[in-house]
């Protein structure tokens, strides 16, 4: 990984920044939530503990059977449409026995009327024809039955209309006066509004449904009734009785006075249903001006900050009859419960505790409060926003300081990396090194380069002059040593003299050789810098050159694989043709006489291969990396010419001059050995 990738990702981990300030946002909101949830929850429980005396005693006495009043804030229209009703999914059901007819039931008071409505659905057959008269298909006898009780006695009313549309009904017992209505058909049942012109007060009320069918003209069975019916009572007939109940004036007002905060407070019964509602006003305007005071970006970024501890949620109903929530279940069992919610349309969150209403040892009922969290919702967007324009800007400038930083850095180690291996091209001058200047670390490594590359120049041109200055030393008292031998040996000497004679004359030639190595290491050395290049055609040269060969290795196997078109290359041929003839040399060295050695050369696009191969002996495995290194060779226990290792060496700065490589390797099945030049050609 380059230095600058390096740096750039180091610069990413100042992401860690804001990740750590979500974190502590998050806790932040976290403890705000849970400092209101414990006040909410204290309030709740105080007002479930602190109920008045006459609230409990009603509370207690509340009969199983019974529907809480609802209140409009307009004048309703009878029309069977239910718009008009608060929450009219919420209402007393009632199933027939055999699952076929089901009834929602609502009821509301207006000063001294009372409303009720009837959702009656039968999912066997259309009702909108059962009204008709057909002598054919029968007639239907469809009703509804009510009874009133109250202090002044039992007042009935029959519903049974022959068309939809107005109803007017009159009551059984004298002076009950008129009743109106209206009953609206459905594909799958009908409705049916009432207005009637008692007190809600002190009133109960039953009722039965009917939903049969007279079957006149039925072949093959006799005509009788047909259909369901489900009411109050448990067989589907108006005969136990329902409890209406007004909301509990004086637990509102005890609520008012009460409540400490300015949450909405509800009490329900073991059922769900609003005995009680406070601080409706007050919610609306929370939500009015909490809603004013936050944008949709805040509400979506609180919203990640929430989490899952916020659950989205419709529009609440203003005024609700029932609460059936999940809170008031568990408060309901016996626990208190908290919930946090969004609203949809408003972005609102809101904040609902439930404490159960003991009595007794039994749960009777519980109370419910709800506030609008505008601080809440207002302190974390203000210190989100403030945190993420902060981590924002932060981040932002330091990886763009860090980008720049380790780009110019990098440039800078790039230029000196360049420049060194430009230095090692021409010869190893140190002069052209940049930074050398500079002060910082950089600085330093470009000097520390230029002292180590002033210090390998040097001892290169030592290494370089080595030779020629042993052969040139050594020539004179080799030639001394040579002369006092052979005048030694004009003279008597006794059998063992002369093989001592014998062995120093030929260590005296083993030196001479060794000096005529290096002396011939040092001419192609200089001869390289002065040698002629010319363009031509290696497949030539190799074939004149093996020619040769054949005539010196005369009874050798020498064989040659050339191309068939010509293989042009610039070089010094005289150089080629010397490293050609000590690789040869060597392979005939290595392999016997009845072995075979083979030159191949080879065209490869840009660049070509000339081989020696030959068959019989392999290259030790340890040897295989350093054979064109100097004084390294596998020929010194053969026979008893003294050979230094120069020769591979030799081929090796041929290559180089020719900006090839060298390469040794033994064949496959080691059968033998193949040394390898590659050159570029044009």
């Amino acid at each position: 990984m380059k230095l600058r990738t390096k740096l750039v990702a180091l610069s990413l981990l100042t992401l860690l920044l804001p990740w750590s300030g979500w974190k502590l946002l998050q806790e932040l909101e976290r403890f705000l939530r849970e400092a209101q949830e414990g006040a909410m929850l204290a309030s709740a429980r105080t007002l479930a503990s602190a109920l008045p005396v006459g609230i409990q005693t009603r509370l207690l006495f509340l009969p199983e059977l019974h529907l809480p009043l609802r209140s409009f804030r307009g004048q309703p229209v009878l029309d069977g449409d239910l718009q008009d009703w608060s929450d009219p999914s919420q209402g007393l059901e009632f199933i027939s026995s055999d699952g076929g007819l089901g009834v929602r039931m609502l009821a509301a008071a207006d000063q001294n009327r009372l409303y009720l409505a009837f959702d009656v659905s039968n999912q066997g057959q259309d009702m909108s024809s059962l009204l008709s008269q057909d002598t054919a298909a029968g007639v239907s006898i469809d009703g509804i039955v009510i009874r009133l009780r109250n202090p002044r006695g039992i007042n009935s009313y029959t519903i049974q209309p022959q068309a939809p549309g107005p109803l007017r009904l009159q009551g059984d017992r004298k002076g009950s006066g008129q009743a109106e209505g209206f009953w609206l058909d459905r594909p799958s049942g009908y409705r049916v509004e009432l207005l009637l012109p008692v007190s809600a007060a002190d009133t109960d009320i039953s009722f039965a449904v009917q939903d049969s069918f007279d079957d006149q003209n039925a072949a093959g069975r006799e005509a009788g009734p047909l259909g369901s019916n489900a009411g109050s009572g448990a067989d589907g007939r108006g005969e136990r009785w329902i409890r209406l109940v007004p909301e509990w004036q004086d637990l509102t007002q005890w609520f008012e006075s009460s409540a400490s905060s300015p949450a909405r407070t509800w009490m329900v019964d073991g059922a769900g249903w609003v005995l009680a509602d406070s601080g409706a006003e007050r919610s609306e305007n929370l939500e009015i001006d909490a809603g004013q005071k936050t944008t949709w970006l805040q509400r979506l970024l609180y919203r990640l900050v929430a989490g899952s501890r916020t659950e989205v949620q419709e529009s609440a109903v203003p005024d609700p009859v029932r609460l059936t929530g999940q809170v008031v279940q568990s408060a309901l069992s016996g626990r208190d419960a908290v919930s946090w919610s969004q609203d949809l349309e408003t972005a609102m969150v809101w904040n609902t505790v439930a404490a159960p209403v003991v009595l007794q040892d039994e749960v009777r009922g519980a109370i419910v409060m709800q506030t609008a969290s505008d601080g809440l919702l207002l302190v974390t967007n203000r210190a989100l926003s403030r945190l993420l324009v902060t981590t924002l800007a932060l981040t932002m400038g330091l990886a763009i300081g860090l980008w720049y930083f380790a780009t110019r850095l990098s440039r800078r180690v790039q230029r000196l990396s360049s420049a060194v291996s430009q230095a090692m091209e021409d010869g190893m001058n140190p002069e052209s090194l940049p930074l050398r200047e500079d002060r910082d670390e950089l600085g330093e490594l470009a000097r520390n380069n230029q002292t180590l590359l002033r210090a390998v120049a040097d001892y290169g041109q030592y290494l370089q002059t080595l030779a020629g200055k042993l052969s040139h030393e050594l020539k004179t008292p080799l030639a001394i040593t040579r002369s006092s031998l052979d005048n030694l040996g004009s003279q008597e000497l006794d059998p063992g003299s002369r093989r001592f004679l014998e062995r120093a004359r030929e260590g005296v030639e083993r030196q001479a050789a060794i000096v005529r190595a290096m002396s011939e290491a040092s001419r192609l050395e200089a001869s390289i810098g002065v040698a002629d290049w010319e363009r031509i055609d290696l497949a030539e040269l190799v074939r004149s050159c093996v020619e040769a060969y054949r005539a010196v290795y005369e009874g050798r196997r020498l064989e040659m694989e050339l191309p068939p078109e010509a293989v042009m290359a610039r070089c010094a041929p005289d150089l080629l043709a010397q490293a050609l003839d000590k690789l040869v040399d060597n392979a005939m060295t290595l392999s016997a006489d009845n072995d075979q050695v083979t030159v191949l050369l080879k065209s490869e696009g840009e660049a070509c291969s000339l081989a020696v191969r030959n068959t019989g002996s392999t290259l030790p495995d340890e040897l295989t990396g350093r054979l064109f290194d100097s004084l390294v060779s596998v020929r010194e226990k053969r026979g008893k010419s003294p050979h230094l290792g120069l020769g591979l060496y030799i081929v090796r700065l041929v290559a180089v001059a020719h900006g090839g490589t060298v390469s040794a390797r033994n064949l496959s099945g080691r059968e033998g050995v193949e040394f390898e030049i590659r050159l570029p050609i044009d």
